[in-house]
C-alpha cells in the first residue's frame, strides 16, 4: 500500500503569503481566511482585510471575477458592483473591482475584491484579497484598506 500526503506535488496547497499592516490594525482568525486583519478602534464598524485561497477550474479570468462578484452584489440589499480594474502588486496580476451594499446596523459597507490566479496541475489556484469598510467612513478608512491590499506578497 502506498501514503500520500498533504501538501505534495499533486495538491500543494497555499502559497505562503505576507501583509504590512497599519499602526492600531491587529491579526485575528475569521474562518476560511488564511490571513485576517482589521482595526482595533471600538465605536464604528472596523475596517478589515481577508485573504482567501480556493481552487477552481479553469478558465478563472476577469469574466468568471465580474460574474462572481455581480452574484455577491445582487444577493445584498441595495448591491451595486463597480467596474472591473487590474493592476500589478509585486510583479503579479491581479483584477477586481469595488462594490456597495447596505447591512444593518452598519448601513453602507464598501469593499474592495482583487483575484490573482495561477494555474496548478489541472485547477486553478486562486488568492482573492478583499477588504472593507464603511460607507461613512470611507475617506478615513480606504487608504488603510488600499495600503494593506497593495502590500500582499505572495511566495510560491
Amino acid at each position: 500500500m502506498s501514503t500520500v500526503s498533504y501538501p505534495s506535488p499533486v495538491v500543494p496547497g497555499p502559497p505562503r503569503l505576507a501583509l504590512q499592516i497599519p499602526e492600531g490594525w491587529e491579526q485575528v482568525w475569521a474562518p476560511d481566511t488564511l490571513i485576517a486583519v482589521r482595526d482595533t478602534a471600538d465605536g464604528h464598524f472596523r475596517a478589515n482585510v481577508v485573504v482567501r485561497f480556493y481552487q477552481r477550474l479553469a478558465p478563472f479570468g476577469p469574466e468568471q471575477v465580474e460574474a462572481e462578484l455581480g452574484q455577491y452584489a445582487a444577493s445584498h440589499t441595495d448591491g451595486s458592483l463597480g467596474a472591473l480594474r487590474d493592476q500589478t502588486i509585486d510583479g503579479r496580476q491581479w483584477v477586481g473591482a469595488e462594490l456597495t451594499y447596505t447591512e444593518q446596523p452598519v448601513g453602507e459597507v464598501g469593499q474592495a475584491h482583487w483575484f490573482t490566479a495561477a494555474a496548478q496541475n489541472d485547477v486553478m489556484d486562486v488568492i482573492q484579497v478583499t477588504g472593507s469598510w464603511s460607507g461613512d467612513r470611507r475617506e478615513a478608512d480606504f487608504p488603510l484598506v488600499d495600503a494593506v491590499i497593495d502590500s500582499i506578497r505572495v511566495r510560491t
